[in-house]
């Protein structure tokens, strides 16, 4: 008989809830026709889907392997040079296989999916708008699933039945599907669901797919086709690449997605503080009802005991009980916040920046509102009261680091803040948890949120020739933000925004990849921080340009795909490597 074991801690505690004591039957298994005859069962095989989904940073990373998205992208490192997200950043990819966490390869959730997808077909004990509601969501998971799996290697083989290991071996070696198939199959399967899918659920549910979370994965996928087919080649007849003919088809798809969630009235930008920055900070923290903004998350609770630790890693030193200032924010990206005027965020040079002093308001407190409730930078105010950044301070010509000077001023900020690049990242952090520990963060990972579908828009209707329209949901992000309207809508303009807005969501790697630009962004560049000395007599900083990174990166053309790597070409033969892995 058919056992199945199960994962998700609600499950266990849904089982033994319901189990005798003196029950013999193992408590980690259960008979499969038990299985399907029992609502609380269904749901935790379900529920045990979503959990090895792995949405958080996509990869399933957590603690010290968290950020590893954003590093890749070259948004920011982690402290340790011997964590993942580092050494995966700064490493060179090559045949032997995708490093790490970021590889994504999900083909036993998928067999499990279509598992449960058929097994429910043979459920009598529940309504079949019961059934139907279930299949959709595994369905919603399995495309997202492939949707992971098709950004990273391209095409990947479409399996929506389950093999069985008496399958022949001319069935169980399957061949990749093309690229634009992966596609196709998400974008059709999020249209078949859409109608299944409730507009909302009476909880207010992030954590389950609504006709919306089902529009913004199609708008997302659409757009990803698009930018394939706009800015890629085809390869290896189709495995990877779209044919450039239909970029257009793909972004009208993205439009139309992207617009029916936004005018669909269930989901508002969120804007309920008048303190911009504020505004923004809380957008990621407040899980209310009032914050419509959120299209579908990854939920958390640590009365569950289902935590993560973002809090306990990255609250700046001497705001911490033990880690702390583990994601550190390179300058490169900073400068691409503009400031509150409308001024570039390069406009000061970084000759001008290194020979003149600078106070905290001139170089950051005038920045982006966004940048601030995104990035801790020197005097950023915190749980009343401030983060500091500098190495030493000069006091009446004397260099200082160490003790407390006139007013307060420590002389030096702490260790951990000054010695990799001079920011670190403080958007998704709640300033309500006091010296959090690690594991006991249980704020959502937000997967989907409108801003993103905003700006989705904005990118797919410029390329469709809307450029009003393009324009309009540009602004309407500035606007929220606290940030002056573009005159005109650009390519440059809409992928900068892109990357302010989006930051530390996980979007920025994937993004440079698909629009085929990594390589000038990231080939060859060192990334840099920077170090600050204050001056008590002038009450400003000299500042330092620093390198952030050991070394410069590495990115190949060849890595706009990711290689399946040695293991899996060698167990299945019908599996073709990428293009530039077996040179």
């Amino acid at each position: 008989m058919k056992k199945i074991k199960i994962l998700f801690v609600a499950f266990i505690a849904t089982f033994l809830s319901c189990e005798s004591v003196l029950d013999k039957q193992p408590l980690d298994t259960v008979s499969d026709a038990v299985v399907w005859k029992d609502i609380n069962l269904i749901d935790a095989y379900l529920n045990d889907l979503y959990y090895r989904t792995e949405f958080l940073n996509n990869t399933g990373q957590s603690g010290f392997n968290e950020g590893l998205i954003a590093a890749m992208g070259a948004e920011a490192r982690p402290f340790g040079g011997w964590q993942e997200p580092y050494t995966s950043s700064t490493g060179i990819i090559t045949e032997t296989g995708t490093p790490g966490t970021l590889d994504y390869w999900k083909y036993g959730n998928i067999r499990d999916a279509n598992y449960f997808i058929e097994q429910m077909q043979t459920v009598a004990e529940i309504s079949q708008e019961q059934i139907d509601q279930k299949i959709s969501e595994a369905r919603f998971l399995r495309a997202y699933m492939y949707f992971e799996m098709v950004k990273r290697y391209g095409g990947v083989p479409i399996l929506t039945t389950v093999q069985a290991i008496d399958t022949p071996k001319e069935e169980l070696y399957v061949s990749r599907n093309t690229e634009q198939e992966v596609y196709d199959f998400i974008l059709a399967e999020m249209d078949d669901i859409i109608q299944i899918l409730p507009r909302e659920y009476a909880s207010r549910s992030t954590g389950r797919p609504t006709q919306w979370a089902a529009l913004a994965l199609k708008s997302r996928a659409a757009l990803y086709a698009a930018s394939i087919a706009d800015f890629g080649q085809v390869q290896l007849d189709g495995v990877v690449g779209i044919p450039n003919g239909e970029a257009q088809a793909y972004y009208q798809i993205a439009y139309d997605a992207s617009k029916a969630i936004m005018t669909s009235g269930y989901h508002a930008l969120y804007d309920v503080e008048s303190d911009k920055a504020k505004n923004f900070g809380q957008l990621f923290i407040d899980e209310s009802a009032a914050n419509t903004e959120v299209i579908f998350a990854e939920r958390y609770d640590y009365g569950l005991n289902y935590g993560h630790s973002l809090n306990y890693l990255a609250m700046p030193a001497g705001f911490s009980k033990e880690w702390d200032s583990n994601f550190n924010y390179f300058y490169d990206f900073v400068e691409l916040f503009e400031f509150e005027d409308g001024r570039s965020g390069n406009s000061i040079s970084r000759e001008e920046l290194v020979n003149n002093q600078w106070s905290a308001e001139e170089l950051f407190h005038s920045r982006d509102p966004r940048f601030r409730a995104s990035i801790f930078y020197p005097e950023s105010p915190w749980q009343g009261s401030t983060v500091y950044f500098h190495s030493g301070t000069y006091n009446n010509g004397e260099l200082v680091s160490s003790g407390t000077l006139e007013g307060g001023w420590p002389a030096a900020a702490p260790n951990r803040n000054r010695v990799r690049t001079g920011f670190h990242l403080r958007k998704r952090l709640d300033e309500s948890h006091v010296l959090p520990l690690d594991g006991e963060d249980d704020t959502d990972y937000i997967v989907f949120r409108l801003g993103e579908i905003y700006l989705n828009l904005a990118e797919a209707a410029f390329y469709l020739g809307k450029t009003g329209e393009a324009l309009d949901a540009l602004n309407s992000i500035r606007e929220r933000a606290g940030m002056p309207k573009k005159d005109e809508i650009t390519e440059d303009n809409f992928r900068n925004e892109r990357q302010v807005e989006l930051t530390f969501e996980d979007h920025r790697y994937w993004d440079l990849r698909r629009w085929r630009i990594a390589k000038e962004v990231l080939d060859g560049v060192r990334l840099q921080g920077l170090q600050y000395f204050y001056h008590m007599d002038t009450h400003k900083y000299s500042i330092v340009l620093v390198n952030g990174e050991h070394t410069s990166r590495v990115f190949q053309e060849r890595n706009y795909y990711l290689p399946l790597g040695i293991s899996r070409v060698s167990d299945n033969p019908n599996l073709v490597e990428n293009p530039g892995y077996n040179e």
